[in-house]
């Protein structure tokens, strides 16, 4: 059965191992007027200005999946909460503009291959960076990242692969764009990792 060629950035399922809680997401910040946008899945980094951004691809400072954001709209001076960044937005008095983001280093995700053929369960354990990091979509905020196939083996690189999705609609390795379970491996707050 073929798989769905849908895009949808990296989807948060659980933390890795046996923990009290599931998940959850962080505050941080994002530089006010900062130009790059981001979509809800997209990885996101640290920088060292203190601020988030979007992740380019092969990104070692990787924070985790950005999910939405906070801010005070600058044109209606309305609080406004979306679950993409659209970019370029100044608040009033350049407040802060809030970036809500998947940031533990043991959150499992839910990611798209970006591979036209087979994949195979060899490709488990295995590291791969992300393709498409900055696309997204305006109408419905999602991000259009996925993982980089052609990436995979590369040695340590932004995703680790965990294993295949549980979704029957999308876990045929014989088929394209299979989705995969994957953790952040390049991760900002992991152990024996150096900072910004």
């Amino acid at each position: 059965m073929a798989n769905q060629d849908a895009a949808f950035g990296l989807r948060p399922l659980k933390t890795m191992g046996q923990q009290d809680d599931s998940t959850g997401m962080s505050s941080h910040k994002i530089l006010p007027g900062e130009g790059s946008a981001l979509y809800q899945g997209s990885v996101a980094i640290a920088k060292n200005d203190g601020y988030v951004d979007i992740a380019a691809a092969g990104s070692t400072t990787n924070i985790g999946a950005f999910w939405g954001t906070f801010y005070i709209d600058p044109t209606t001076l309305k609080p406004t909460y979306k679950n993409y960044y659209p970019g370029s937005v100044t608040p009033p008095s350049s407040g802060a503009v809030e970036a809500f983001i998947y940031d533990s280093p043991y959150q499992m995700f839910e990611v798209q291959s970006d591979n036209t053929g087979a994949s195979s369960q060899t490709d488990v354990f295995n590291c791969a960076d992300v393709s498409s990091p900055t696309g997204g979509s305006t109408t419905n905020g999602v991000s259009s990242t996925e993982l980089g196939d052609s990436t995979l083996g590369s040695g340590i690189a932004q995703l680790k692969i965990v294993g295949v999705s549980r979704d029957p609609a999308n876990s045929d390795l014989t088929a394209a764009n299979v989705n995969w379970r994957v953790q952040i491996a390049e991760h900002i707050f992991a152990s024996f990792t150096g900072g910004v």
